[in-house]
């Protein structure tokens, strides 16, 4: 290797590359090298950085026994960490669970709720700072949890079992999915491209009235009822049932609810026991969109129809709903049960047609 102040051509753009890279004390001292290159001395050098001369002679006297690999800072001894491993572990322990699981009468980990723990479980004292760096090097950030439903139903497995069996019993009745909306005149807010610089205002309305909807998918054809009522109530889901009991003149119909206090009520549980082709059976609890494709129809409708749009009155609301479902096809419907076919609730029958319109659909305003 050529010495520090005769740099090879393929050397000095080594250095020059890495200087680039490197940050600090590394990056100035591979300066000492280049200015060396080009007849500095090292008292120049020392009064450019303003550094002792010898501590120039130092790094340009390692560079020349260690190359680049000289230039990094050696390990240092220091005072060993008091705590160390045992620290780390026990921090680990506390931080990726809630501190009343370890007997801390809290809810939520602190730096200094942590470090007064590790100082009365290691018998050492930990500073906050040194607490705030080994979370950091745990890999654990200060940030909002999110919530989800843990709750399960203990009779989903028999309620699905149910339902594979009333569809093998009856493979070509109809097989009706039900669930219902709101449809708000307050916009729901969702992204959208804005100018840099420029958030887009969206009016509010004075008085927030809602449009319920109701909505039926035959997951056998993909044929959609949908009805827009006044209210979500037990008589208005009778309503539904009732033209639906005329559109589907005989045999037995298939129909799957979630546990809605209108589809459980005693006046819902009379009506059907005057009704028998109607056979209910009730979806497992806290399942939503996984056993219920209806809830991807709602999700459709209000990407298309509520995001960040101010509808005057719930007329408006009801010709939006009427224009959106105008356009909405068999195939539309079967892709969306698709996504859940590996339910044994559903099956895809792909022989509907691709349009089916909305004549002879019951429409109630």
């Amino acid at each position: 290797m050529a010495l520090p102040w005769q740099l090879a051509p393929e050397e000095r753009k080594q250095l020059r590359r890495q200087a680039r890279r490197a940050i600090g004390r590394v990056a100035e001292r591979i300066h000492y090298v280049l200015l060396r290159s080009r007849d500095y001395s090292p008292a120049q050098i020392a009064d450019l950085y303003q550094v002792d001369e010898r501590t120039v002679l130092t790094w340009l006297q390692r560079y020349q026994t260690h190359g680049l690999a000289g230039l990094d800072d050696r390990p240092r001894s220091g005072r060993p960490r008091l705590a160390g491993a045992a620290a780390a572990a026990e921090a680990r322990r506390c931080l990726d669970q809630s501190p009343g699981v370890v007997g801390v009468a809290r809810t939520t980990w602190t730096r200094r709720l942590l470090q007064r723990h590790l100082g009365e479980r290691l018998a050492c004292f930990v500073s906050v700072r040194s607490v705030t760096r080994l979370i950091g090097r745990l890999g654990f950030v200060w940030s909002r949890p999110k919530l989800s439903l843990k709750q399960g139903d203990p009779e989903a497995a028999a309620r699905l079992a149910a339902i594979e069996a009333a569809i093998a019993a009856a493979p070509e009745a109809p097989r009706l999915y039900e669930d219902e909306c709101d449809l708000h005149q307050l916009p729901v807010v969702r992204g959208q491209y804005q100018r840099r610089g420029e958030q887009r205002e969206i009016a509010t309305p004075g008085i927030n009235r809602k449009q319920p909807v109701f909505g039926f998918l035959n997951v056998l054809t993909g044929e959609w009822h949908y009805w827009l009522l006044a209210r979500k109530r037990s008589s208005d889901f009778l309503v539904c049932l009732h033209a639906l009991y005329q559109w589907y003149p005989s045999g037995p119909i298939l129909l799957f609810l979630d546990n809605c206090s209108i589809h459980t009520s005693k006046l819902t549980r009379r009506w059907l026991a005057h009704h028998p082709r109607f056979q209910v059976y009730y979806l497992p609890a806290y399942s939503g969109h996984a056993t219920n494709p209806v809830e991807k129809v709602w999700w459709a409708l209000k990407a298309e129809c509520a995001a960040n749009q101010l509808y005057p009155s719930r007329e408006a609301i009801q010709d939006a709903v009427h224009a959106f479902f105008s356009t909405f096809t068999r195939q539309a419907a079967l892709r969306l049960v698709a996504r859940h076919a590996d339910k044994p609730a559903l099956t895809v029958m792909t022989t509907a047609p691709d349009r089916w319109g909305t004549e002879g659909l019951p429409l109630a305003a």
